[in-house]
């Protein structure tokens, strides 16, 4: 509980850093293209988002989680639609699922379990600015590598 609590409080809040990785994910509908930082849990069991790149964290098997901030790299999330495709590290990924959650009703391990097929899940915050980086929604989406 503690993992769920302080990422929706923190995990969305800025830290400026630099690509540690050659990945670059793309979504082509709207023009996206972005380097991005392979991220890890801090000692409080929050994650914290790269500033203007895409952070990406090995949730559980089958499930990579990228986050970047709705004011920068995932400005343009929102106009993503299922049947969209995305690619990362050269394999191509369709858009299955799109949804705008209440931040109170998230629940994080459910984003972060592992799933069948090899899915990304993208998180943005969303909806009405609460204070500094944290607003009251977050946009989640999930897309399946394509056969």
């Amino acid at each position: 509980m503690v993992f769920l609590a302080g990422f929706l409080y923190f995990g969305m809040q800025p830290q400026t850093v630099e690509a540690n990785s050659s990945l670059i994910l793309e979504a082509p509908t709207i023009s996206l293209t972005s380097p991005i930082r392979v991220i890890e849990l801090n000692d409080d069991y929050t994650l914290t988002s790269p500033d203007r790149i895409t952070g990406l964290y090995k949730a559980a098997t089958n499930n990579t989680f990228l986050i970047g901030h709705s004011t920068t790299i995932f400005s343009n999330l929102k106009n993503l639609k299922i049947g969209d495709r995305l690619t990362l590290d050269n394999k191509n990924y369709v858009i299955k699922t799109y949804k705008i959650q209440k931040k109170s009703e998230i629940s994080m391990s459910k984003v972060l379990e592992a799933k069948l097929v090899p899915t990304l899940t993208l998180m943005t915050c969303h909806g009405d600015k609460i204070s500094g980086h944290d607003y009251t929604e977050r946009i989640i989406i999930t897309a399946e590598l394509e056969n």
